[in-house]
């Protein structure tokens, strides 16, 4: 891997690029499996790593958690320094950690921000740290102060989500930015829901910024500093994780939550890109987490994993009948919203339900109500369990994921992936990665329905049963699930040339 060879192209003088190697930072405040609470997560992992093996020069920075375990304290032999943000002085040091796949970490060690009960919310209050403004600053700051003080100038520099929305504009404002005059900025929202909104008096840590809040201005959000608006507007490229979603956020508040007009007016630089999952982990032919290890040559084989998983869940192994999966968060944006004033009527079907998830109180204890009147017909697990995760995944018959909104979604992917059609509403992710088997019977890899309402989501429950009662049908189905390709390669691929797009064009910046 080596600095990609340049050349002065246009009257302008802009560096084009020649060859496809690129100097690619990564910035994230969450990265798998050092760091999660969602996606996010997933996908600041595996995306580095694809870009790694198409031979790019991939760095990723993230904060160094006290709950992070397997990574180095910090030495004399790191980069530290003293960083002034507002009237605070901070202490960071960045630890560097190999992990062997060819992507270098770097995780920004600064205890006084970092060593918490939680990775964004207080986990003792509920509630956000009240100085989530200051701890995100410092990692947006720490990232160009890396390349500072290493003289690795990255060509791209990609930020992820609101806790790293301001990398954009410091790129162009800060004292460094005539480092970064040859680079260009990418941003990925991964769920528009969270905006990264704060007082005005938080520009105190961002006085490069306080020009641009101006009423309806590219960092003011109805009288607040937002990161993520600040992102979009100052982004060379920005993307989300699916096709329909980048759709779906820009037709309606009810996605946009207020900014899809933002996205409208930048929609130039805009685009979706379908998330992958790791096909290595998630692999039924070689999962040592799974009973019965199968592929889609030998899906009949699958009916082992069936039987254990009963087993473990303390269910009646039933042949003929369907056994439904989820593996979730517990929350209205799944679903639970529709899905529990027919919890009654799904149980009266021949059918059986496991759910494994962690969410709202309310939903859990309604869910564990219904599994104590069923006993023989649903099970419930209040936890994460990754081995369990990948037990379901083989061994259920079909995955339900009714989604309010899913920007991407990866549990659909997962489950095709193991032969397991999955029920889905027709949003984001979920739309773009499954085909109906009754709408196209020669495609087909799952059952989705288009309206919120439960008498659809339990029309389509019915019609997947039906299906499963016809084992000639129903292997097709599992094939053409198994078929398709949801690697990472394919979607990092896409990354590239978004990346390629902005190289290739003079910078663009608001201002």
């Amino acid at each position: 891997m080596g600095e990609a060879t340049r050349q002065k192209s246009g009257s302008a003088g802009r560096n084009k690029l020649v060859e496809t190697f690129l100097k690619i930072l990564h910035v994230t405040s969450e990265v798998n499996p050092f760091s999660k609470t969602g996606g996010l997560g997933d996908v600041s992992s595996a995306l580095p790593h694809a870009q790694s093996r198409l031979g790019h020069d991939v760095c990723l920075l993230t904060p160094y958690y006290s709950s992070i375990s397997g990574v180095p304290l910090p030495t004399k032999d790191d980069l530290s320094l003293l960083l002034t943000v507002g009237k605070e002085e901070y202490l960071i040091t960045f630890v560097n950690h190999e992990n062997g796949n060819g992507v270098r970490f770097l995780f920004l060690h600064c205890p006084r921000l970092f060593h918490r009960s939680g990775l964004y919310v207080d986990t003792v209050q509920k509630r956000d740290f009240g100085d989530n403004d200051a701890r995100f600053t410092v990692l947006c700051r720490a990232a160009l102060e890396y390349c500072r003080l290493s003289n690795w100038i990255p060509d791209i520099v990609h930020s992820h989500d609101w806790q790293t929305g301001m990398i954009p504009l410091l790129m162009k404002e800060s004292s460094s930015s005539a480092l970064f005059n040859d680079s260009r900025s990418a941003f990925t929202i991964h769920n528009m829901a969270y905006q990264g909104l704060f007082p005005r008096s938080s520009l105190r840590f961002l006085p490069e910024a306080e020009k641009y809040f101006t009423l309806g201005g590219p960092i003011e959000f109805h009288g607040m500093l937002s990161f993520l608006k600040a992102a979009i507007e100052f982004s060379d490229v920005i993307n989300t994780v699916s096709p329909t979603y980048a759709a779906e956020i820009q037709s309606s508040s009810e996605y946009g939550f207020g900014l899809e007009q933002v996205l409208t007016a930048n929609r130039n630089r805009f685009r979706g890109i379908l998330n992958g999952i790791d096909t290595n982990e998630w692999n039924p032919n070689t999962d040592t987490k799974i009973a019965v290890r199968y592929s889609a040559d030998f899906v009949a084989k699958k009916i082992g994993n069936k039987k254990a998983l009963c087993e473990k869940a303390n269910l009646s192994y039933r042949r003929g009948i369907p056994l439904i999966g989820m593996i979730t968060r517990i929350t209205e944006q799944k679903g639970f919203e529709i899905i529990v004033p027919i919890m009654t009527e799904i149980l009266n079907l021949p059918v059986q339900v496991i759910i494994l998830g962690t969410g709202d109180p309310y939903y859990e204890h309604l869910l564990l109500d219904f599994a104590r009147t069923f006993p023989d017909k649903m099970h419930v697990s209040i936890s994460y369990d990754d081995a369990y995760a990948h037990q379901i995944e083989a061994g259920a018959d079909l995955f339900l994921m009714p989604s309010k909104f899913e920007p991407c979604g990866l549990n659909q992917m997962m489950s095709m992936r193991y032969g397991t059609p999955p029920i889905v509403r027709a949003t984001g992710g979920l739309h773009d990665s499954v085909i109906d088997a009754d709408f196209d019977p020669r495609s087909g890899n799952g059952f989705k329905f288009d309206r919120y309402d439960s008498s659809d989501l339990m029309s389509t429950i019915r019609r997947s049963a039906e299906a499963y009662h016809h084992p000639t049908r129903w292997k097709q189905i599992q094939r053409n699930a198994m078929a398709r390709d949801f690697s990472w390669e394919q979607s990092a691929a896409h990354y590239i040339d978004m990346y390629q797009a902005a190289l290739d064009r003079s910078a663009w910046r608001t201002g």
